[in-house]
Formats: structure tokens, sequence, C-alpha cells
């Protein structure tokens, strides 16, 4: 990229032309100027001549950025890029009639800036040295590459060049002082191209007069060309230099189809992942939480008390681990059905969420069992007020199903780091101080002490030796196999 390029920036928006500004300077650009009206720009011009014109359409003055381009391009040969939030149809096409050497609508990436003014000034300097060559040659324009030919102020061909011959399949024979020049070209063609010549003649610039059109060769076949018409100084004579672009403009087309046939697939490609990170989020769902009230089960609750085990030895504070049984639950299955209890159990899962703080947990182990972890307590007596405040929650009835139904619940609590400093010690132990709490007329919560140990064993086999005979081996099964006395472990195995 060349850094001495000098460009001319012409922006009313004072705050966005020195954004703009700086940007270029950091691209290694030379600003010669900053303007806000049209009749500055030319003014500018005629100072410092610029390398590039950076123009908004929208300025000051009586002259907006199109008319500006308008004069400068009658007065100098300077490129222009404009820079406009203006994407109306009719001003683009008016915009288009200065020729620009890129349209570029705000808001963009300043990489894209960059590259337009790279091709803008490779393409320029490009189109600068032909123009340069045109006019010490003008008369030699057979070694041309282009299918070239001259017309008078009829409108009729006196002279082509051999890649006219090759581009049309017509001989000079047959061309030159008999045919007009609009008669290689498609009949829907012809008007344009006479207006085209019109304001060629009309045209005192020395600006350029771009078309593409369609040209038809002797045997049929239409090809799309690049046509360029200049008239010859003080003369009625015109030039037309033609390149055939037909190959271009299929790519182009081919191009454009494969890029349709890419977005295709990847908005294919984008549903599909879609769709698989919404399965994917389903089932790490449906693995981390119950399948009945949607609380986490007992892999996110094991999570969970991990987590909660480094905060509280981090901040100090205790944690409560407390697991909830409902009272006679079996009952309420037998009379009113599975379904009913399946609801009850729905309906106490969102109570019991609506109790808990947001940092707290509420899960279900399976059947009639749930578990909360309450974080960040700092005294037992915290603890105690928040087991009151669940117990709370069961002195009301559930609707199930249009009935008023009446469920209490024992908790058992557990203490971290008080009663133990893993997850198998705290369950073991809030089990134990839930099986007490049962035996103690149920519809009350007990935290667990040592004195519990030796009155739960029994309890633990026969409570076990239940779930098994209902659902299979309980989730618990292997922890008491690991914990249970020697006595029970061997009932356990059978």
């Amino acid at each position: 990229m060349a850094t001495n390029t000098k460009i001319l920036l012409a922006e009313d928006d004072v705050i966005a032309a020195q954004h703009m500004k700086q940007s270029l300077l950091r691209m290694g650009y030379q600003i010669t100027g900053m303007v806000q009206t049209g009749e500055d720009v030319v003014e500018q011009i005629a100072v410092n001549r610029p390398d590039l014109i950076l123009m908004d359409i929208t300025l000051g003055g009586k002259c907006d950025g199109i008319c500006a381009v308008q004069k400068v391009h009658a007065q100098f040969d300077i490129p222009a890029i404009y820079i406009t939030a203006n994407s109306d149809s009719e001003v683009f096409e008016r915009a288009m009639l200065t020729e620009p050497y890129a349209y570029i609508i705000k808001p963009f990436e300043y990489y894209q800036l960059q590259n337009a003014i790279e091709i803008a000034l490779f393409k320029h300097n490009l189109e600068k040295q032909l123009r340069e060559s045109e006019n010490r040659y003008r008369t030699i324009f057979e070694v041309s590459d282009n299918a070239m030919m001259l017309i008078d102020e009829h409108s009729t061909v006196t002279m082509v060049n051999e890649q006219f011959e090759h581009l049309t399949g017509w001989p000079k024979a047959s061309v030159e002082n008999v045919a007009s020049w609009t008669d290689f070209f498609a009949a829907a063609e012809r008007s344009k191209l006479k207006e085209l010549l019109h304001q060629v003649t009309a045209d005192t610039s020395v600006g350029r007069h771009h078309i593409e059109s369609v040209l038809v060769d002797r045997n049929g076949p239409a090809r799309i060309v690049d046509m360029n018409v200049k008239k010859f100084p003080d003369t009625n004579t015109h030039i037309v230099s033609m390149h055939d672009i037909s190959a271009t403009r299929l790519a182009e087309k081919e191009i454009r189809q494969l890029n349709e046939e890419l977005n295709s697939i990847n908005n294919g490609l984008n549903q599909e992942i879609a769709l698989r990170h919404k399965i994917e989020k389903q089932l790490r769902y449906k693995a981390t939480h119950d399948y009945l009230t949607g609380l986490p089960n007992r892999v996110l609750l094991f999570d969970r008390m991990k987590q909660a085990f480094a905060f509280e030895a981090r901040h100090n504070t205790l944690m409560a681990l407390m697991i909830l049984d409902l009272d006679n639950f079996k009952n309420i299955n037998d009379t009113m059905g599975h379904l009913s209890g399946d609801i009850l159990l729905k309906k106490v899962a969102g109570e019991l969420q609506k109790c808990i703080r947001q940092y707290d947990t509420v899960g279900r182990l399976g059947g009639d069992e749930f578990v909360i972890i309450v974080n960040d307590a700092n005294t037992i007596q915290d603890i105690i007020t928040f087991a009151d405040k669940i117990r709370a929650v069961f002195q009301e009835p559930f609707d199930v199903l249009g009935q008023n139904t009446y469920v209490t619940t024992s908790i058992g609590v557990a203490v971290y780091p008080l009663h133990g400093s893993t997850i198998e010690t705290l369950m073991k132990k809030a089990d134990m101080a839930m099986y007490v709490a049962k035996k103690d007329g149920r519809n009350t919560f007990r935290f667990f002490s040592d004195t519990m140990n030796a009155q739960v064993s029994n309890h633990e086999y026969m409570r076990t030796k239940r779930r098994i005979a209902h659902t299979g081996k309980s989730p618990q099964h292997n922890l008491l196999m690991r914990t249970a006395a020697p006595a029970v472990k061997d009932q356990l195995s059978h």
C-alpha cells in the first residue's frame, strides 16, 4: 500500500469526518483537507491536487457531492469514491453517471474502505496510462487489443481494426463507409447507443462515456461488450472501443449462482448445528433434571453440593443439606391413584421452589423424597428458620384435581462442615435425621446427632428393602452397602 497517497475528505458530519481522518491516517494515507460543501471541494482541488476524493453525497452548500464530482471531472482527472448513508436508487443512479470508483453505504468496515481506495488508485492509474497512450497513438489504433471503429457525424463507420473483424465476424470491406455503427448491436440496444453518442457530442469535457451493450456477430451469437466512446477534439469524429466481457459476465453469473448454492448449504448447516445444539441442550437437561418435576436430579444436586462446599469453605459459612420425605405418601397413591400422586409431587416441587433463595437448590431424589441445599447460612438459627419456612408450606392443602389434599413432611438436616465434609456423609446423616423426625411423630424436622447412628441402622435396612421391592435398587443402595453394619450388608446383598 502506498503511504504517500493524498486524499481529500468531503464530509458534512464533523465528528464522522474526524473519525474517518484518524482511521485513514492510521492506514498510512495523507489527508490534504476536510471540507463540508461541494463548492469547497472544487476550491480545495484547485489549490492542492489530491490523488483521490472520498465524497459524501449529502453536503452543505448548493452543490452536493454528485454535483461536486461532476465539476471536478470537468476540470480534473481525479477518482472519487462515494461514502454515503443514502441508498436511494434514484440517487444511486445519478451518482453512477459520474462514474465513481466505489459506492460505499454507511456504516461500513474500514478494511472495506481501504480495499476500495487501493483498487480505485490502481484502476485509475491504469486508466490514466491508457488515456495517455491513446492520446499519443490514437491514429494508429490498429495495434489495440480492443475492437475499435471510427464513426463520422452521420454515425457511419469509417474505419475498423482487425480486432473488430474478429469480434463481429464482419470484414472491413463490408463495414467501412457502409454500415451505421449501431447495426452491430441488438435492436433493443440501439436507442440507448444513439443517446450515448448524442451525450458524447454535446459534452465538451474530457470525461469518459462508458456503457455495456449486447453485440450480435455475423453468425448470430450475442456477446456482452464493454464500450467506451470518445470524441476527437475539434472534430465530428468519434472513436468507439469495445472488448468482449461475455466470459467475465458469465463467470460472475456462475459465481453468483455458486454463492447462492453455498449460502443455501450454509443455511442448512446452520440449521443443523442449531438443531444439534438444541438436542444437546435437551439431553443435558434430561440428564440433570427430574423427569416429573423438572427439579435438579441426583447428578445436578451433587454438583451443586460440590460448589457449595467450595463457597462455604472460602466464606466460612454453613451449608445445610435437608432431606424431605412426604409423610404417608403411599396412602395418597393407594387411595387417590398414581396420577394424583404425581400431581401432588409436582405441586410440592413448585411450592418448595418458591421458598428457596436464588443461590439455594431444591431437587428430587426420586419417589417422594426431595433435597434442599441451603447455602451461606451464618448460624444454626438461620437454618432452623428456613426449616420452619419449609414446614409452613405443608400447613395448607394442595389442589389435586379439584380436591384439597393435605400432606406433611419429615425433614432431616445435616450441616457442613459440622456433620461432615463429603456428599456421602451429609446425605447419610441427613437421611438418619429424617428417619428420626418420622419416628418422633412426623411433620417435623431433626438435626443429625451422633446418638442417631445406632437407632437408624435397622431403619436403613427395612427402608432399603421396601424401596427394592417397589422400584428396584435404591439410588442409595451403594451408599448403604459402604456404610451399613456387617449384618445389614449381608441382608442387603440378598
